[in-house]
């Protein structure tokens, strides 16, 4: 694999030899310029795109928030990621946050909070709702 970045050759190494754990994975490294990329279980298919350490950051911050919203049950996995991808208008191949770049990451925190925000209002207004029914 050809980093994106320094488009130097990256390294294949398992989750032992990069970590010091073997976690079960391996990862496509760019030691030039630590971008990493990780891979499905111990195969050699990777779960995304390359990222430096700012794309790795914002991805995970997407997954944080992304995250609860199938997790805490407010819709299943395979539903929330139908929303992704309505709310970032790409293909369901492409609705994958490991395959994001940073604009896109970007544009889907905003949606994220946007989306949080609503809820957190629409929660509000129903709370509000049942006070006046049991008064």
């Amino acid at each position: 694999m050809i980093c994106p970045y320094c488009q130097k050759e990256a390294g294949f190494l398992s989750s032992k030899e990069y970590y010091g754990t073997d976690y079960g994975t391996n990862l496509y490294v760019c030691r030039a310029c630590d971008a990493r990329v990780g891979t499905h279980k111990s195969s050699k298919r990777a779960l995304g795109t390359m990222a430096n350490a700012t794309l790795r950051d914002l991805r995970k911050k997407c997954h944080l928030l992304f995250d609860r919203m199938w997790k805490s049950n407010e819709v299943s996995r395979s539903g929330a990621y139908i929303w992704l991808q309505g709310a970032m208008n790409l293909p369901s191949e492409k609705a994958h946050i490991g395959m994001f770049d940073e604009e896109q990451c970007k544009k889907l925190l905003h949606v994220l909070k946007e989306k949080r925000i609503a809820d957190l209002k629409q929660k509000g207004r129903e709370h509000a709702d049942r006070l006046k029914i049991s008064e």
